[in-house]
Parts: structure tokens; C-alpha cells; sequence
């Protein structure tokens, strides 16, 4: 269950409309499938790809073990995913060099899958015990690739754990990974080498975290399961008394009481999470100084905790890539606000093909950031097939053919469910051994806004058979005919990893994993401009638009020029709430975004102050949105509260470049309780294009 930590109950009593003063926080652009762009610099034609789990599933890890085809390292603390074994399995079977490495004090644990992957022929190795664990969680496919993690390989945990991963195709972070491993293979000592953006334990982990928190000017949001360490604890209370804004989300923190009170005495915030069922907070990431052009951000395997950073090996990486800190950015604000809590959905496997008489082993992949236990249900499946409640595992020999409508359905305990339809077809032709093959294209690029057409092409073992394409991952805005002709016009930049499936009329399929990296463009054809209409208010409260004013009370009284709340320049300004009492005031304009540009920057310049006396509880907020045409909320870029009180205007910026070439609603909502009032004041509104 999502609880604020220490949340202080106080006597509240109204007031009237009247001044305050300011505040701020740095806070957030949603990540879709590739990222949105913040305002900070990236890798150029980004190396770095972030995964979040349990939102994104596990997919585009088992396609990237699929890819390979020469070699794969793998490092692991707990590993427990059939299909995961079964993929590593497969490939040494392909002549692959399979080669793991797993912890020594977990030999009972991950026995199974040592058991399945030596028998392969696969290399396993226990881990040193130069190290008290091998905390590590790291894929590397053909020695060019590398899959870095902050979550275990175990099924028992995807649905309800927060982890991020990052695919690094950096060639130094690389070779770094790759020489690390062979050590670490043999039992020999190595110092590691940190690449270009790597933090390893024992080596530097603790002073490069130290540096990072220590550096920050602006803001530190830090998302942990564990909160022990004394040097990284006081660098964050040292931070927060020099008045950088220091947010926590935690697991469990009553098991750091002491902790946590010096971070939230010293001013900074935690949100705290504790269920032994439920959402757990697995994730180890930091976010330094996000919306300025030194934002960085740190994820790896390595927990706020002295055996983590100077007894153990582990790995993670530091990186100013707009793609991952921009996605960190926002996830963490939704476990911040809990909002990421209580949800529960199935993770679609798209259309499935199996031959008939063939042995099935699918590991359904869910959500559920609810409080409860989870359970699994099925309709539809084919013959010969079932479903474990307890662990999404479907099972058994598919023994009919035919095309089957299946729904997957997972409910937790406490009440949110989810669901998911496809279909799985079982061909006729199981017993012929038909051997699909598809091409695989290589690493593909593209720019948002530029036409892309790509034709797959596979061939079949047996002659005479019709094949079918269909691709899981594609960049928005591009897809695939059934004859294998990739085609679109990309919308959103970023990383994708992209399977191609080819199947034949027997049911024999074949697949090709690569990557597909969608540029923002390099601005040919945009035209600088400022694109929001009536930015400063100025038109007054009698003609407000093109801004659209709602108000619990009256419209008329959300545009001001009161000299209570007197505007950042000019006569006017938004004044939302104040009151005192239940308030929702809203400011919305509708703007369409060109595609072309390379920057498209929100920005807008707010005070806020309060009557209100907690520290700990966000009784008022503000929330700064982009709607859909249809209404529906495309991102919560911010959230601001009575916490965020302070004198002043203070300027905010987010990057709104996923959204290129779409038609948006920037929304400005207020939302305030039965008593004390909170004012949030908006002025010198703009959204900038060039």
C-alpha cells in the first residue's frame, strides 16, 4: 500500500482568499515507447534505451537474448524465468556461447536454471567469493550490446516489482562489461574500467553516487529499497539543508525510521511503500537536478546500503541521456504520488503461433501495483493447454489445430483486475520440423516526420508454404503487412527493439530481433515560434481566450490583477484556488505541435503560497497536463503542492517532443480542500518550437 511516511493528522480551520508566497519542484515528462526529450544534452543518436518494469514487461529482454548470434554473458543474483532459461537453452542448442555467472550464496535458489543451462552445455559458474554477494544483473549479447538491470531474472517478482533496465550499445561501457565478466568468469581479480557512463562495486560506487548527490543544485529525486549507507543518507540531508529539493520514495521505510527522519528534518520528502504482497520498490535510481542542462540520473543494481557499494559486485551507470532521465523522471513521480499504485493489467503477447504437438511454456506477464495477491485466469486456449493461477504459466501440448480467441485475466486480491485478448493459432503441420528463417535486417534509423519503408524477407525449409509477418516493437507510427513491408511515417523519437515474425501455413515461425532508433530530426523545415496564444493573460478575465477558464467558483475570478498576487510582468495572471475551501480552478489552451523541429520546450513561470502547516501532506496541488483530443491524459508533466510553497515566481521547463505533430491540450488544474488556502500563480506562459 502507498502511504506518505509520517503523515501528520492536524486541526484545520478556513480561510479566506489571501496572499502567500512561492515554491517549486522539479518534476516530469512521461515516457512512452521511446522517451520524451528533456531539456538536457543526450547521447548523440542515443546509445542508452530504458525499460520500465513492470509497465513495459519483459518482452524486449527475451528479444534481445533472441538476437544473438554469437555470444551471450549473463551475471545474475536470482534467476527464475523458464522462458528466460529456456531462450539461453535454445540458443547454446544454435551453437551460441552461452556463459553465466550467478551468486554463490544463492546456489539453492537458482539451481534449477543451472541445472537446465549446464545440461545444455551452457558455461555456469558460481560467483567469487572475493564478493559477499554478486548483486549484478547484467545481459551482454555478441559482445556489442549490454542489457544493464536493477531487477533479478525471476518470475515471482515481474508483476509487482519497480525495476528499470538500460540497453548500452556504447561501445567503451561495453567492452568495459564484457572484460569485467571474463574476470569475474574465472574468479580473477580486475579493477573495472567505467566506460563512458559505468559505476561499479566494489570499486567506486559510493564515491561516484557521493558525487552525484553532492553536485546537485536544484533537485534529487531518489527512488530505493534499502536506505542504510551513512555517507550517501548524510550527503542527502546535506543536500536538502542547502536547499536542494530532496524527494524519497522507499520500500518499507520503517526499517529506516532513523533515516528517514534526518532526510525529512532537514526538509526533504519520502513516500514510502510497505506490502508483503504488493507493489514493492526494487528500483536503485537517482535523479539529479531534472529540467536544467545538467540534469543526470543514476539506475543499477547497486542499493543505498554499505555491503551494496564497498562488499559486492554490482553495476550501473550514470547518463545524461534525455531518453533515460526523462523516464526515470516520470515514473518517479507517479510512485512519489502514488498514482503508479493500484493498478492491475495484462501485458498482450500479441497474435501467437505454435505448431500442433509442440510443448508450450509461456510465462503470461502482468502488473499489479495493488496491495493483494495475484492470481491468473484463461479462456480460449487452444487444446491440451492450461493456465496456473498462482504464476501465469501456460502449459502443456498444443494438441488441435486451429485458430483460438484467448483472454488472459489477472485479479488481485484486493479488487483491480486486467485483461488482455489475442489469438493463437496451432498449425497442422507440427510434425513436418519446417524451419522458418527470417532475415534479419541489422540496426535500423530513422527521423520523425520522414516516410520509412522496409521490406523483410524470410525464407521456408519446406516449399509451397505461404509466409505471414507481423512485428512486436515498432516505432510509432510505422507497420507492417502482412507480406513483410515495414511502412509509416515515425512520430516519436527514441529506442525501439523490434521482432519480426514470420509464419508459415503449418504453423512454423521464425524470428529477427534488432533495434530501430528514431531521431528527432535535425529541425529542417520547422519554423521557429512561440506557439501558445495569449501567453501573459494579458487579453484580461473578460476575454481570456484562447485559454479556456473553468472555476468551482467563477472563471472570472481565476484571471486576475489583484494586487494581492500581482503578476510576474505585465497586469495579469492566473490565479488558481486561494480559497480556502473544495476549489478545482482550470487554465487549458489547445496548440498543435509541427513535426521537424528539435526543440519544443513548455515553459511558464509560477509562484505559490499557503496557509497551510504541514511539511509532510500535499492537502493542495496544481497539476500541469497534455490531454488528448478526446480528453484523455497523454502526461502529467508536474505536479506541484502546498509543500511547494516558497516567496517568489520560479520558472519551470519541460521538453514536449514526443508529442511532435499531434494536436494537444496543455491543462493547468487546481485542486484544493475544505481548508487553508493554497494560491498557485501562473504567468509568462510559452511553448517554444525551433
Amino acid at each position: 500500500m502507498a502511504v506518505r511516511y509520517l503523515e501528520v493528522l492536524v486541526l484545520r480551520f478556513g480561510m479566506r482568499k489571501i496572499p502567500h508566497a512561492l515554491s517549486v519542484i522539479a518534476a516530469i515528462v512521461l515516457a512512452l515507447a521511446g522517451g520524451l526529450g528533456a531539456a538536457v544534452p543526450a547521447h548523440a543518436a542515443s546509445s542508452l534505451s530504458l525499460v520500465i518494469l513492470p509497465d513495459q514487461g519483459e518482452n524486449a529482454i527475451y528479444n534481445f537474448v533472441n538476437s544473438a548470434t554469437s555470444s551471450i554473458n549473463v551475471t545474475i543474483y536470482e534467476f527464475k524465468d523458464t522462458t528466460l532459461v529456456n531462450d539461453l537453452v535454445a540458443k547454446e542448442k544454435a551453437g551460441v556461447n552461452v556463459r553465466v555467472i550467478m551468486d554463490q550464496a544463492h546456489q539453492s535458489y537458482d539451481a534449477a536454471a543451472a541445472s537446465a543451462l549446464t545440461a545444455a552445455g551452457a558455461g555456469v559458474v558460481w560467483s567469487s567469493t572475493a564478493f559477499t554477494y554478486t548483486h549484478q544483473k547484467t545481459i551482454t549479447v555478441d559482445n556489442d550490446e549490454s542489457y544493464i538491470s536493477t531487477g533479478n531474472f525471476d518470475t515471482t517478482y515481474y508483476a509487482t516489482s519497480r525495476d528499470f533496465g538500460v540497453f548500452d550499445t556504447n561501445a567503451a561501457d561495453v567492452a568495459a562489461i564484457t572484460a569485467v565478466f571474463n574476470a569475474d568468469y574465472t574468479h580473477a581479480s580486475i579493477t573495472p574500467s567505467d566506460g563512458t557512463d559505468l559505476v561499479w562495486s566494489p570499486t567506486d560506487s559510493q564515491t561516484q553516487l557521493a558525487a552525484l548527490i553532492n553536485g546537485a543544485t536544484k533537485s534529487l529525486d531518489v527512488e530505493q529499497e534499502e536506505f542504510s549507507d551513512t555517507t550517501l543518507v548524510n550527503d542527502l540531508v546535506s543536500a536538502a539543508k542547502r536547499g536542494v529539493a530532496v524527494r524519497v520514495v522507499l520500500e518499507t521505510p520503517s526499517s529506516y525510521s532513523s533515516e528517514v527522519s534526518e532526510v525529512e528534518s532537514a526538509g526533504g520528502q519520502v513516500t514510502g511503500y510497505t506490502s508483503s504482497t504488493g507493489f514493492y520498490i526494487h528500483a536503485k535510481t537517482i535523479i539529479a537536478d531534472y529540467g536544467t542542462s545538467s540534469a543526470k540520473a543514476f539506475l543499477g543494481s547497486e542499493n543505498f546500503s554499505d555491503n551494496s557499494l564497498n562488499d559486492n559486485r554490482e553495476l550501473g551507470l550514470i547518463t545524461t541521456d534525455s531518453g533515460v532521465v526523462s523516464g526515470l523522471e516520470s515514473t518517479f513521480t507517479g510512485d512519489f504520488s502514488g498514482s503508479a499504485a493500484g493498478k492491475v493489467a495484462i501485458i498482450s503477447p500479441g497474435s501467437m503461433t505454435t505448431a500442433t504437438g509442440t510443448a508450450v511454456d509461456y510465462q503470461v506477464q502482468a502488473i499489479d501495483t495493488a496491495t493483494g495477491t495475484l492470481s491468473y485466469g484463461a479462456s480460449g486456449l487452444p487444446k491440451g493447454l492450461s493456465i496456473s493461477s498462482s504464476t501465469g504459466v501456460i502449459s502443456g501440448t498444443a494438441s488441435t489445430a486451429g485458430t483460438y480467441n484467448v483472454t488472459l485475466t489477472d485479479a488481485d486480491s484486493s479488487g483491480p483486475t486486467g485483461s488482455a485478448s489475442f489469438t493463437w493459432t496451432v498449425g497442422s503441420g507440427g510434425g513436418t520440423g519446417n524451419t522458418v528463417t527470417v532475415t534479419n535486417p541489422g540496426s535500423q534509423s530513422g527521423t520523425v516526420g520522414t516516410a520509412i519503408s522496409l521490406q523483410v524477407k524470410a525464407s521456408d525449409s519446406a516449399s509451397g508454404q505461404t509466409l505471414t509477418y507481423s512485428a512486436a516493437g515498432l516505432p510509432a507510427g510505422l507497420s507492417i503487412s502482412s507480406s513483410g513491408l515495414i511502412s509509416g511515417t515515425p512520430t516519436t523519437a527514441g529506442s525501439s527493439s523490434v521482432t519480426v515474425t514470420a509464419t508459415d501455413t503449418t504453423g512454423a515461425s521464425g524470428t529477427a530481433s534488432f533495434t530501430w532508433t528514431v531521431s528527432s530530426g535535425s529541425g529542417s523545415g520547422c519554423t521557429a515560434a512561440q506557439l501558445l496564444g495569449n501567453p501573459g493573460f494579458e487579453n484580461g478575465s473578460s476575454s481570456p481566450a484562447p485559454w479556456t477558464v473553468t472555476s468551482t467558483h467563477t472563471p472570472d475570478d481565476v484571471i486576475n490583477d489583484n494586487s494581492d498576487e500581482p503578476p510576474h510582468s505585465g497586469s495579469w495572471d492566473a490565479w488558481l484556488d486561494g480559497w480556502g475551501k473544495t476549489t478545482t480552478d482550470t487554465v487549458a489552451q489547445t496548440v498543435t505541435l509541427p513535426s521537424g523541429c528539435t526543440t519544443y520546450s513548455l515553459s511558464f513561470w509560477l509562484h505559490i503560497d499557503t496557509a497551510e502547516t504541514s511539511k509532510t501532506t500535499a492537502y493542495d496541488t496544481l497539476k500541469v497536463q497534455l490531454l488528448s483530443s478526446s480528453g484523455t491524459v497523454l502526461a502529467t508533466l508536474a505536479t506541484f503542492s502546498n509543500l511547494n510553497a516558497a516567496t517568489g515566481y520560479t520558472q519551470h521547463t519541460y521538453s514536449v517532443s514526443g508529442y511532435a505533430g499531434q494536436t494537444v491540450t496543455l491543462k493547468f488544474t487546481g485542486a484544493e480542500d475544505s481548508e487553508y488556502q493554497t494560491s498557485f500563480v501562473i504567468d509568462d506562459t510559452a511553448l517554444n518550437v525551433s
